[in-house]
Parts: structure tokens; C-alpha cells; sequence
């Protein structure tokens, strides 16, 4: 089938975003646009060195050190930038359990942030690995390496996926995830990825990346031209531009990266690295696009869209009347210098608002260890599960006949707990024998017990529910910390956690959902059982048609 490659890139609205991976992966092809502003805080590629970071190479396999930086960055985010949405990828699974801790340390410290961490937006919070946010997009990302030097202070040149056969691909995808900025955290330096020790291209692109994110579009040897030259393609676009400079005004030509740039951009008289309007002449440019449409209409859009303002001279008008056509420009320009406001770079909630980049780093030096209780009792999400409790056996009435008293028993423990799994029930009917521990012969008199009860009791594989039961009430550990084994939780309860999750939380990923859901019956890390019940459970729900999943995002069957 013949191909044909897409050529304008519209998702980064700072066009250094793209410009690393236009270079290096798409051979400059990419149509970019220019930004309206240049080097700012909170805009394109930063480079967040963390010193002391150290990866745990024996044990852990993680950076903890900077996994408490990243935490840091996601809630200096919470101040800054409350309104734009926010990703969290890593290079590893170990490392991105080691940042989801640390920001669930500082949740519990400042639950006045929690609405920020809700799962029912268009474009939620995430934590992901490098191997699994394809597709994803957020406002900002901050991009954990986690890799760096050892205790003795050996730097390996092996970073996990990246090191693999298409390593610099899964790379490219993870840096062009941001729509405005990409704060990218490492402890290490360019200089410490020796391009001799390794093979890996992709490793190689990550040294490169780094360099980009420090020192910008130079070393790509393609800088912004506004920054040192003056580049005019017509002498019309000369006489515009000397007319601008003879007013005052701080001219930039040729301002973009790529392909297309913009004629003329005038800068803030006071504000660095501000662009107030955009200047559109009919030169090159203008005359190289294929069809009206896009020269006339489909550009302008897109740049306006991005936060310019974009103002057309034509050069037939600036030939017939250059008095009249100068005395607009520049009123054009006045308005628009006076009208920029710092509202359009950001929302309008942080204009000029102050923020100390170290007061979360403070209270780490002030967090107690969290218990896996405290975790779980604090982080319940307003599902409004209730608590599992153990049944007391004590509370049932003795008859003096031990097999009516065993019967007894069963029925009050099921329907207590229900579902409850054999062992479980096998469990908490062994103190009734004097033992503490479910035995043998405990668990054949409760099979015995089951066997005579089948007008009140209903078995479903090796879980246990009242005759007349009307619905399964998902429970998760409270205040006695009661986490059962995920084998002793029935598929049943599972389903119905996971619908009430997805009744809350529009559009969450199959994977957000296994997590959220893990997260709330008390379990920090997903293993292979957990995760094989959860499919299991999903895997029911999709057959019995209560829920369907598009394009990625699990809902509820209507």
C-alpha cells in the first residue's frame, strides 16, 4: 500500500518540544510552528540535576533520592500550575513505584490537594514506565532517568528498556508526550554516559537529550536565528523591517526551528523572551504553500491557537500607501503591547504568585514512616467502600448439639463476610474447636457443616454467599488493617469495586483501574497473582457486557 507521512505537528505548543526528536528522529520533515515565547520557566525542554542522586543497583533498583525530587516537582506543580494536566514517566517499573511512595508521603501531608489527583478529568495524573505511556498526553511531563551512578560511584552504561533493540524509539515517545513543557530529572551529567562503553542507540539519544535540555536547540546547530542574525527574504520584508526598528521596536526575523517560521515577531519592550504579535509578509513562505487554504488560513490558525497574535501586511497595500499601512502596524502593535498580559502565558490564578521551590523538600526532613494502614486508611479516594471486618463467632448462641452449633456458626460467619472463601470461613471457626489454625478435620466438619446447609447457603466455586443475598459489597482494610489474600477476595467483589471505580473516574485506563482498585484492598505493588485475578475479573465483566473499553479508556456499558 503506498504511504504517505504526516508533516505538521500541532500536539507541542513550545516548539522545542519537537524540535530534539524533528532532528534526530524524523530528519527535520516535521512542520513545526514557532513559540510565542522563548526561554521561560514552565515552557520547552528543562533539566532538573539531581546531585546526590544514587541508584540502588543491588536491591531496589531505584533512585530514591531523585524519586523525592520528583515529588517534590509534581506538587511545586500543584502551586504553579493547577490548571494544566501532568504526567510522571520513568525509565523503570522500580523506579516508578519508588515515585508513586514518595508522592503518596506528601499527599497524606497535604490533602488539600487532592481534587488534583481525581480520575475523572479528560487528562487525569499518571505515573507511567517508559514501556507503557504510548499514546498518552499531558500540559507538562516530568521525566524521571532514575539511572546514575552507584554507592562507590560507578556509572554502568545499562538503563533498562532504553539499553534494548529499539530502545531510542520507546525514547522519542516518552520526550514528546508534553503539550507545554518537559522537565526532564536526572543525577547524572552528559559527560557521565561514556558513547564508548555502549552500542545502545537509544542510550546514545538520552546523552544527547540531556545536552538538549541544558543548553537548547544549539546543539542541534540549528539556533533560533532572532538570536544573533538578521535574516529578511524579500526587500519588501527589508523595508517592513526598517520601518519597525527606525519606531523602536525589538525586531526578530525568521523566528522557528523548522520549516516554517514567522516573518517578524516583535518582542515585550520589558518582559524578556516574550513575542506580543507575530508579523505575516507575503514573501517566501507565504508564496512556498500549496494551496490557499493553507497559506491563507490553516498557518494562522494554528499559530493563533498556539497563543499568537498574527497580523498581515500585504505587499501590494504597503507599495501603493506605506504612510497609511505603517500608521496601522503600529497601532496594531501599541494595542497589542499594551493588552499582553502574563494571563495568557499561565492561569490566571498564579499571575504573580510567589512560590518557594524548597518547601516540600522541607518536610521530608519532618516525614515519619508511613505504615502500608496509614497508607491505604488515608487514601480511600470517595468510593466510600466499607471497612472488612472479621465475624465473631463468640456472638452466636450455643445449643449443646456441636453439629447444629456448627451450622450455626457458618451461617453467621457467610453471612457476615460474604463472599467469604472456604479457608477463610475454615479460619475463623477453628478457635470453636480450640485451635488457631484451620486443620484438617476443621475443614471436613465445615464441608461437613456446607453440605447440610444448601436451603441457606450458595456456593460459587470456593466461595460462600447467603441463599438470598441481593448484591456484593466490595470491602477494603480499615483501622485492623484486615488485608486478605487476593485469592480469598471473589472475583464477584472485585467486579463490583472495579464498576464503582469506573463509575467515578471517566475515561481510566484498564491499567489505572487494576492499580486504583490494588491500591484500595491494601496492596502497594501488583504482582502476578493480583494481577491474573484482576483480568480475571475484567475479563468477567467485558463478557457479561457491563463494561466496554475504547480506544484505551475503560466505561460503563450504557
Amino acid at each position: 500500500m503506498p504511504e504517505r507521512s504526516l508533516k505538521w505537528h500541532y500536539r507541542s505548543r513550545h516548539e522545542h518540544l519537537i524540535t530534539f526528536s524533528n532532528a534526530k528522529i524524523y530528519q527535520s520533515s516535521l512542520i513545526t510552528f514557532p513559540s510565542h515565547v522563548d526561554k521561560m520557566p514552565g515552557y520547552g525542554v528543562e533539566y532538573d540535576l539531581v546531585k546526590d542522586g544514587v541508584y540502588d543497583r543491588s536491591k531496589k533498583r531505584n533512585n530514591v533520592i531523585e524519586a523525592k525530587r520528583v515529588a517534590c516537582l509534581v506538587f511545586e506543580h500543584l502551586q504553579k500550575s493547577p490548571g494544566r494536566s501532568l504526567g510522571v514517566i520513568t525509565f523503570s517499573g522500580a523506579q516508578q513505584q519508588a515515585v508513586d511512595s514518595e508522592i503518596r508521603k506528601l499527599r497524606l501531608q497535604n490533602p488539600q490537594y487532592e481534587e488534583f489527583f481525581k480520575e475523572d478529568k479528560d487528562e487525569p495524573f499518571f505515573i507511567k514506565n517508559l514501556e507503557n505511556v504510548q499514546g498518552d498526553e499531558r500540559d507538562t511531563i516530568i521525566f524521571s532517568i532514575g539511572y546514575a551512578k552507584d554507592a562507590s560511584g560507578v556509572m554502568y552504561m545499562n538503563f533498562g528498556p532504553l539499553s534494548r533493540e529499539g530502545g531510542y524509539r520507546r525514547l522519542n515517545v516518552a520526550i514528546t508526550r508534553a503539550k507545554y513543557n518537559v522537565k526532564l530529572v536526572g543525577s547524572i551529567h552528559p559527560t557521565d554516559i561514556e558513547l564508548e562503553k555502549t552500542n545502545s542507540e537509544g542510550v546514545k539519544l538520552l546523552r544527547a537529550y540531556i545536552e538538549f535540555a541544558i543548553n537548547g536547540p544549539r546543539t542541534l546547530e540549528k539556533e533560533l536565528t532572532y538570536d544573533k542574525v538578521v535574516n529578511l527574504e524579500s526587500p519588501f520584508e527589508e523595508a517592513v523591517y526598517d520601518f519597525l526598528v527606525s519606531k523602536g521596536f525589538r525586531v526578530a526575523t525568521q523566528v522557528g526551528c523548522s520549516g516554517y517560521r514567522i516573518d517578524m515577531a516583535i518582542k515585550h519592550p520589558t518582559l524578556d523572551g516574550r513575542f506580543v504579535i507575530g508579523i505575516e509578509c507575503d514573501g517566501a513562505t507565504y508564496h512556498s504553500s500549496r494551496t490557499a487554504r493553507e497559506r491563507d488560513r490553516l498557518r494562522q490558525d494554528v499559530l493563533e491557537n498556539m497563543g499568537w497574535k498574527i497580523y498581515r501586511v500585504w505587499s501590494t497595500d504597503w507599495i501603493k500607501d506605506s504612510v497609511t499601512e505603517g500608521e496601522k502596524l503600529v497601532e496594531v502593535i501599541n494595542n497589542a503591547i499594551s493588552e499582553y498580559n502574563e494571563d495568557t502565558l499561565f492561569e490566571s490564578t498564579l499571575a504573580n504568585k510567589q512560590f518557594q521551590s524548597d518547601k516540600f523538600e522541607e518536610q521530608y526532613l519532618e516525614t515519619e514512616v508511613i505504615t502500608t494502614g496509614q497508607l491505604e486508611e488515608g487514601n480511600n479516594n470517595g468510593f466510600d467502600f466499607p471497612a472488612y471486618k472479621e465475624a465473631n463467632i463468640s456472638e452466636v448462641p450455643r445449643s449443646g448439639y456441636p453439629t447444629r452449633d456448627i451450622c450455626n456458626i457458618i451461617e453467621h460467619v457467610v453471612e457476615y463476610e460474604y463472599p467469604i472463601h472456604f479457608e477463610l470461613l475454615c479460619k475463623r471457626i477453628a478457635p470453636f474447636y480450640g485451635n488457631k489454625k484451620a486443620t484438617v478435620k476443621i475443614r471436613r466438619q465445615v464441608d461437613s457443616g456446607i453440605s447440610k446447609m444448601s436451603r441457606s447457603l450458595i456456593q460459587k466455586g470456593d466461595f460462600l454467599y447467603p441463599k438470598n443475598y441481593e448484591s456484593v459489597v466490595p470491602r477494603i482494610p480499615g483501622e485492623d488493617d484486615v488485608v486478605r489474600a487476593v485469592e480469598h477476595i471473589s472475583p464477584d467483589e472485585l467486579i463490583s469495586a472495579m464498576l464503582k471505580i469506573i463509575s467515578v473516574s471517566y475515561g481510566i485506563t484498564k491499567e489505572s483501574l487494576f492499580q486504583v482498585t490494588a491500591r484500595q484492598y491494601g496492596y502497594n505493588r501488583m504482582g502476578s497473582k493480583i494481577q491474573k485475578k484482576l483480568e480475571e475479573a475484567f475479563g468477567n465483566m467485558l463478557e457479561e457486557n457491563k463494561v466496554e473499553e475504547t480506544e484505551g479508556r475503560v466505561t460503563l456499558k450504557v
